[in-house]
């Protein structure tokens, strides 16, 4: 089964989920669980892989408040190769998008930069 949850807000530096201030970079598995990302400015194959473990439909990447993470050409071509979307935008839009994913029953994951 799988726990829906929904990304509340960001500010420089946090993001708050289901009411709770991570003060850090998150992921969002599929299932709905959230861990802390540790990555930095790129969305690496590693990190697709990582979150593919739940199979979701579509990725979003949150790329920071004003958009410094960037997604590398592998993650790109590997997530068109298994068929999953992904969208990136900076991470108060991306949070939106991750929210109206989730109302249309969408299965998703997300890499949320909470910074730069």
């Amino acid at each position: 089964m799988r726990n829906v949850v929904r990304v509340d807000s960001t500010g420089f530096g946090s993001i708050t989920v289901d009411g709770k201030r991570y003060p850090h970079d998150v992921w969002i598995f599929a299932d709905g669980s959230i861990r802390r990302r540790d990555r930095d400015h790129e969305f690496t194959l590693d990190e697709l892989d990582l979150l593919l473990d739940g199979r979701p439909e579509v990725m979003i990447v949150g790329t920071g408040q004003s958009g410094c993470v960037g997604i590398s050409e592998d993650a790109a071509m590997e997530a068109g190769r298994r068929g999953v979307k992904i969208i990136s935008d900076v991470t108060p839009n991306a949070l939106k998008q991750y929210n109206e994913a989730i109302k249309a029953k969408r299965k998703v994951a997300g890499a949320f930069h909470t910074t730069c």
